[in-house]
């Protein structure tokens, strides 16, 4: 069972206020400013598949990867109601698929904070480097270790509401800053106010955060030629007022 498993269907409700659309448009300018403007794209831990779908309905010719069962069967209704043709696959982003000759590779939704280990992080470059053309873009975020120290945990609660359904998710976080590591404790009540039942759902999801130094150093040892870190959805440096940072890097060109 993936940490997503019970998760998965209360996925969407929950992410509804992300603007998947914007953060497509926002990744493309930021492709663009390094020569990649169409082709080929894999989405690696593409989840329920919304931002593969954004990418493709700009004319991507898009394929996404994901750990999950239930996220992968979610993203595949998703295309076919759409009328998009993507292949999404179940697979580990740590594992080096079939995938080859992409023109961009992109990991979005902290993805990569989900590897805890910089032998795990690593595996995930593989992976796209893998996947990449020589000379192709990978462009992936992660959380932002120095926003992590710098605020520190909290207790956060959310509530949605989209008749009938009500959701409470109630999000505590154990942080060990010797592992460099946030264990996210969720507790999601899942509320039928028609039928007046409550299913309640508890998963822990594990996430490390990084230093641009941390990502930069891997990407080197996994043939990458690094070509900046930024705060997201900005072209800043990373900033202790944003847990979220992302990275470009370019496949090394064969010699």
């Amino acid at each position: 069972m993936t940490v997503f498993a019970d998760y998965a269907p209360w996925y969407d409700l929950l992410y509804q206020d992300k603007d998947y659309a914007a953060e497509t448009s926002f990744v493309e300018a930021r492709l663009r400013d390094h020569g990649v403007s169409s082709g080929k794209l894999l989405d690696l831990g593409c989840g329920t598949g919304l931002h593969a779908l954004a990418f493709s309905r700009q004319g991507w010719n898009v394929a996404g990867i994901d750990l999950s069962h239930e996220m992968i069967a979610s993203a595949k209704a998703r295309a076919a109601q759409a009328g998009l043709s993507i292949p999404f696959r179940q697979g580990d982003v740590c594992a080096t698929g079939p995938e080859r000759d992409y023109d961009t590779v992109v990991s979005l939704f902290h993805v990569a904070s989900y590897q805890t280990s910089l032998d795990a992080l690593a595996a995930m470059f593989r992976t796209a480097h893998a996947a990449l053309k020589p000379g192709g873009i990978f462009f992936f975020d992660y959380w932002y270790g120095g926003a992590v120290l710098a605020q520190g945990v909290e207790t956060r609660v959310k509530v949605i509401e989209q008749k009938p359904l009500r959701l409470t998710r109630i999000a505590q976080s154990d942080h060990d800053e010797q592992a460099a590591t946030v264990t996210v404790n969720y507790t999601l009540f899942c509320e039928d106010t028609d039928r007046a039942t409550i299913h309640r759902v508890d998963e822990a999801h594990h996430m490390r955060y990084w230093f641009p130094f941390e990502v930069e150093a891997a990407l080197r040892q996994c043939g990458f030629e690094p070509a900046g870190s930024h705060a997201w959805l900005s072209d800043a440096v990373p900033n202790t007022k944003n847990w979220a940072a992302y990275s470009i890097a370019r496949k090394a060109a064969q010699s």
